[in-house]
């Protein structure tokens, strides 16, 4: 987003741009920069670095690599829990620098030579057998397999609850290994929450008094939410006047609950505590009789690990504390590389129930450092801006290496990007996309999830000049969830009217039980829808579905503001035939037809949610 800037006469958040100690680390002496690019037109261009390319080609007559990936699906499992599991993929690349040599190839029993299709798998800690010769196919991922909890109370040579991983060919002429950390903590016995990442799906499940000490699954959804509205609802006797916010209507913590929203973060006024510790516990013991549950920032803080220290314990017993924030913009600001690990650590030893995130601005700037530090990476893509290639503001160009205009290395109506002028909402999905990418070109073991902020807010004075539509807020919620999205943080509530009513509409459906679970715990495929009547894929239609068991959540996005030229399209269903469909959200006629299911024609910036049950093939 370039800043965040927040003018309280217009209802939108304003910060300076602050020094941390030392100025950031790759500019010239007196130049301002953001992403490490200079962006004031007193300043010329320089190559800011940090930026990650993707892996080469192997080298060889046989590029190809399997690399034997396995880690526990639960980043922590709780000593009253028996059973547990672990994730394997086994991914065969050309070009992944982490893999070892794979050659399509194994001999039999009998010398008879065939192809080399499953891993056999063996698991062990210390001299005990935990996974024996197991199968496993080649060349997949999200691969489940249980084992006995009490394992990982064990030591291993790595340590304890550390894991020795060893594949082979059936044959055993080739060799693959891994470790794998399970981690297993005490049970809360304050009533305190504990949240864990499932690095299968990628979601976030939550235990606490407010469940009554089950695990559920939760699709956040809710808003960076100004101080001054939260501290005048909170106490309103020292706060007697209301801020001054972009919508008339004020409404209390219950009235933003009854909305749908299930999460709320608090954006700190600064100070070394991050927030006045009275009016915030207020806050925290609404937010838990609500089940509200909330995002904690330490933006201002994270690099004073005193701090840190200071403000996690007061936290500690409050049920409806989800995870904590750290950087806010780190890349963008340029904070230090180290600075993001360092809180993380910190943060971990004095409270290893919650997970950690942090938002990135930049669109390819010391992605692996910064990243290093978060279970969470959150995506603040702001493409309506008024050009994605001169800025208004600073009046420079913009492009990889120089200039700010408010969305990095976009392309929105550029005319050197065609397809980002004919679709453009193509920089949100472009960049969700790269945080998922990113995270394989540096080898990450688990994927972290990645969350987004849409752009529901303006700045008169800047690069957003006006809100964004109640079709556009919606389309920039749903593209994100289509790509891979688990969680919606919008910037910034108050908003206006027409994105609060719409973001209400849409928080409803999420919110809903059959919806989350199958967001949230089922198995998500990027989908190509197809015309009936001309026999060819419509491309531009964004299309995601998520299959449970006989149901399958479907979203569907056309992010132009023209009409598509098909009128009927279709969606395939795995060949499984089509029983019912249901319309959750969205004004389009739905219909099925054997294992399709079909529309006929398509508004500008339309989308719809539907849930189709199956029968049989």
């Amino acid at each position: 987003m370039g800043r965040r800037w927040l003018n309280l006469s217009t209802g939108l958040l304003s910060f300076a741009k602050v020094a941390l100690g030392d100025p950031p680390f790759n500019n010239p002496p007196g130049v301002d920069v953001w992403c490490g690019k200079a962006y004031r037109e007193t300043n010329s261009s320089f190559d800011p670095g940090g930026w990650l390319d993707p892996p080469t080609l192997n080298s060889g007559p046989n590029p190809l690599r399997l690399r034997l990936n396995v880690y526990p699906r639960y980043s922590f499992y709780l000593e009253t829990e028996k059973k547990a599991s672990f994730i394997v993929d086994t991914r065969v690349s050309d070009h992944d620098p982490y893999g070892k040599a794979y050659v399509n190839s194994t001999t039999g029993t009998n010398n008879e030579t065939g192809p080399f299709t499953e891993l056999v798998l063996k698991v062990s800690i210390g001299d005990t057998i935990a996974v024996d010769n197991v199968r496993v196919p080649v060349n997949s991922t999200g691969i489940e397999i249980p084992f006995d909890l009490d394992l990982a109370k064990l030591t291993g040579e790595a340590g304890p609850g550390a894991f020795v991983i060893s594949g082979s060919s059936p044959d055993g002429s080739q060799t693959y290994d891994d470790l794998a950390q399970v981690v297993v903590l005490p049970e809360r016995s304050d009533g305190g929450s504990m949240a864990r990442l499932d690095h299968l799906n990628g979601g976030v499940h939550v235990s606490s008094s407010l469940t009554k000490g089950a695990w559920r699954s939760i699709l956040p959804m809710g808003f960076y939410t100004r101080w001054d509205w939260i501290s005048w609802l909170v106490d309103p006797d020292n706060n007697p006047e209301p801020p001054d916010l972009a919508s008339n209507e004020t409404i209390s913590l219950q009235q933003y609950k009854e909305r749908g929203y299930n999460l709320i973060h608090p954006v700190p006024p600064g100070g070394w505590a991050s927030f006045d510790t009275a009016i915030f516990e207020k806050f925290l013991t609404i937010c838990d009789e609500l089940e509200l549950y909330v995002m904690y920032d330490m933006r201002h803080t994270y690099l004073n690990l005193s701090s840190i220290s200071y403000q996690l314990p007061r936290l500690q017993s409050h049920p409806s504390l989800l995870l904590y924030y750290t950087g806010d913009e780190p890349d963008g600001w340029t904070d230090p590389l180290n600075g993001t690990i360092l809180a993380y650590n910190q943060i971990k030893e004095i409270d290893p129930y919650h997970p950690i995130s942090l938002v990135l601005n930049c669109y390819n700037f010391y992605f692996k450092e910064y990243t290093s530090g978060a279970d969470i990476i959150l995506e603040d893509t702001y493409n309506l801006i008024k050009s994605s290639t001169f800025s208004t503001v600073y009046n420079t160009p913009c492009n990889r290496t120089y200039g700010d205009c408010g969305c990095d290395f976009c392309h929105i109506n550029d005319t050197a990007y065609p397809e980002f002028v004919e679709n453009p909402f193509q920089d949100v999905v472009e960049r969700t996309n790269r945080m998922y990418q990113y995270q394989h070109w540096i080898g990450q073991k688990e994927t972290k999830p990645v969350w987004g902020v849409p752009q529901w807010f303006f700045d008169a004075d800047s690069f957003w000049s006006r809100w964004a539509t109640r079709q556009e807020a919606i389309v920039l919620a749903l593209l994100r969830i289509n790509h891979g999205a688990m969680g919606l943080v919008g910037w910034i509530f108050p908003t206006s009217p027409e994105v609060e009513s719409a973001t209400t509409d849409l928080a409803k459906v999420l919110a809903r039980e059959d919806v989350k679970r199958l967001l949230v715990d089922g198995k998500g495929h990027h989908l190509e829808p197809f015309n009936q009547e001309q026999d060819h894929e419509n491309s531009s239609y964004d299309v995601a579905g998520w299959v449970c068991g006989d149901e399958m959540l479907v979203i569907v996005v056309w992010p132009k503001y023209t009409m598509p030229d098909g009128s009927v399209i279709a969606l395939p269903t795995g060949g499984k035939n089509v029983t019912g469909v249901q319309v959750l959200f969205g004004d389009a006629d739905w219909s099925w037809n054997g294992s399709s299911v079909v529309t006929k024609g398509t508004m500008p910036l339309e989308v719809s949610i539907l849930k189709a049950n199956f029968g049989g093939y």
